[in-house]
């Protein structure tokens, strides 16, 4: 079993379990792309692989993009990236979504991240979410790029498995599942709103003393015992508590991690 981890530009790095290897860099919208080289700089001195996010909707033409990746390459050393369609507004500049910055043929050479939704989307329905995946799955088959998934974060377990079983039929990319790290429900509820999370939305609202105990006290774990016999990567969202992520990664030693 592995694990990586989310962090943001301004994030202390310090403090990343050294038992991770992989740790993704957010990009939010309005961001300067040069934070996000900086962070990836850092990860890369301390020995771990960044991968970076790069959202369509923000970058405002072929040269930002073309500047941004460049930097990546040649200051980070950068070997994989995630890519995501970024804030629902009005994009910045003239790519719309994930196929879009696909088909520039600027990311050739690099291993390639593209998003997962086991609990929908708040603009698209499962059966759009599944068609936009199957796509991304062809253009992999089609052009042999090295792609994987990485999810959202979810909560619910049967939600995770019934997404596995509709992909399943069309899905050969390996998923990276989305857990959060421990942290507050109240912290929880506010993400589950912002990221339309919709089942683990729900579980939160209705559950949350139960939910709340879990995630404070006992951690993810049960997300981890229920989904182990179908993943074997999951990428853990700190939501601001890297510490407290590192040290429950800390105290499970049964747990396969890969060092780096």
């Amino acid at each position: 079993m592995q694990f990586s981890i989310e962090v943001t530009p301004k994030t202390d790095v310090s403090e990343l379990p050294q038992a991770v290897r992989e740790v993704s860099i957010t990009y939010l919208p309005g961001a300067d792309y040069r934070d996000v080289v900086a962070q990836a700089v850092k990860l890369r001195q301390l020995g771990f692989d960044p991968i970076a996010h790069v959202p369509a909707r923000s970058m405002r033409d072929r040269t930002h993009l073309s500047d941004y990746l460049a930097a990546l390459r040649d200051q980070a050393q950068i070997r994989q990236v995630l890519i995501i369609g970024g804030s629902p507004d009005r994009p910045v500049g003239p790519f719309t979504s994930t196929l879009d910055l696909l088909e520039t043929g600027l990311f050739d050479g690099l291993r390639v991240g593209i998003a997962g939704h086991p609990e929908g989307m708040p603009v698209l329905g499962d059966g759009e979410c599944d068609r936009i995946l199957d796509l991304k799955n062809q253009y992999a088959r089609d052009t042999g790029t090295d792609m994987f998934v990485m999810t959202q974060w979810s909560l619910d377990v049967a939600s995770v498995r019934a997404w596995l079983d509709r992909i399943e039929s069309f899905n050969t990319l390996p998923i990276y599942l989305g857990i959060p790290g421990p942290t507050s429900p109240a912290t929880l509820l506010k993400f589950a709103k912002l990221c339309g999370v919709k089942a683990s939305l729900l579980g939160l609202r209705h559950q949350s003393a139960r939910l709340g105990q879990l995630l404070t006290v006992q951690t993810p774990d049960y997300l981890i015992d229920g989904l182990s016999d179908r993943i074997d990567h999951f990428h853990i969202y700190t939501f601001g508590g890297v510490q407290r992520s590192r040290d429950w990664l800390a105290t499970h030693p049964s747990k396969t991690l890969t060092p780096v």
